[in-house]
């Protein structure tokens, strides 16, 4: 099947054509964006066409999950360019609303998030996640996918987007799509544009340490307590990071499941490293799933 791509500024072109998708028996995979695609946006793309017989983008630089000092205002805005690359890897829409279209001038409710948000970026940016599951179930209601689409980049969005979707009842089958990386391991950002000719060097030094880290703690016997060797392990990635030009933000370990630090190691556990620095202008963030190497 080929369709011609449609934009869709408002909610009643994007409704509509919904409309008409489903009524002709078409499922639909949705891939939420805030623009300034890049290729690990084109390869979520790539997986949601797997997955469904259209596939829905969304450009929208969500307000409430950026926090007072945060970059908001100088978030690279590119639409024409994200609306030819969306077109080139075969999406049949694609979702631009201004603010005013999502957001009315006064809110009444919000989310809040327990447990989930404790550490990594939760920690780091509060009320961050809380904005990010006010939009996300906005477009889920809205655009009313079958599958939607998002990057392990952002691990601790995904979990958190994988919970909601089970609490708030969507009946929507939520996908992690892989960390896309330039030939030196740096993951593939948005914000990768912030960063000056010396601070590019530098940036792949995120993935390799927690690379070296993760090894590290693959090493570490199961079912003893280990808290103090991860701490360890952690605090001195964090220096490595320092050292290298960075500032750290935290580098943290902790369970999928549950998105908490671990005492002990389980054999079947899946675990989360994952760090975040400032490198200029540029916050930069990544991460590895890991299982114990020896049962």
């Amino acid at each position: 099947m080929s369709l011609s791509m449609i934009t869709a500024p408002d909610i009643h072109a994007i409704s509509t054509f919904v409309t008409e998708q489903k009524q002709a028996g078409r499922t639909i995979a949705f891939v939420p964006t805030m623009g300034a695609l890049h290729a690990g946006h084109l390869d979520l793309i790539r997986v949601a066409r797997a997955e469904a017989d259209i596939v829905i983008v969304s450009v929208f630089v969500n307000p409430t999950q950026f926090g007072p000092n945060e970059d908001f205002s100088a978030y690279p805005r590119t639409l024409d360019d994200d609306l030819r690359q969306c077109e080139q890897a075969g999406a049949a829409a694609v979702f631009c609303p201004e603010k005013e279209e999502l957001y009315s001038a006064t809110s009444y409710i919000g989310f809040e998030l327990s447990g989930l948000g404790d550490h990594l970026c939760g920690a780091a940016r509060p009320g961050h996640f809380n904005g990010v599951i006010q939009i996300v179930n906005k477009l889920f209601n809205i655009v009313k996918p079958d599958v939607a689409v998002f990057g392990q980049k952002d691990i601790q969005q995904f979990r958190i987007l994988e919970v909601m979707a089970h609490e708030f009842n969507h009946d929507i089958r939520i996908i992690m799509g892989r960390t896309v990386r330039a030939a030196d391991g740096l993951a593939l950002s948005s914000r990768n544009r912030y960063l000056t000719r010396e601070e590019r060097i530098i940036a792949p030094a995120l993935f390799s340490t927690l690379q070296e880290t993760s090894h590290a703690l693959q090493q570490l016997p199961a079912a003893t307590n280990v808290a103090a060797q991860i701490q360890n392990l952690l605090e001195g990635a964090a220096a490595r990071l320092n050292s290298a030009g960075f500032r750290t933000d935290y580098v943290q370990c902790v369970r999928y499941n549950d998105l908490q630090p671990p005492h002990t190691f389980e054999a079947r556990e899946i675990y989360v490293l994952a760090g975040a620095a400032f490198l200029g202008k540029a916050r930069l963030i990544d991460n590895l799933l890991f299982t114990l190497l020896q049962p």
